[in-house]
């Protein structure tokens, strides 16, 4: 994987909002995957809170 430091000058030619939405679509894919190895959520206790 390269590093802006790997290359300085395709650092220039790298679009910042690109870059970010291929992080995020890297952590979502994660995510993704998580959910396929974790167990379901338990429901939350119900809010005995008085308002």
């Amino acid at each position: 994987m390269s590093t802006p430091a790997d290359s300085p000058s395709a650092a220039a030619d790298r679009d910042p909002v690109q870059e970010a939405r291929a992080h995020l679509e890297q952590a979502l894919a994660a995510l993704d995957r998580l959910r396929e190895v974790l167990p379901p959520p338990t429901a939350p206790p119900p809010e005995n809170r008085r308002r």
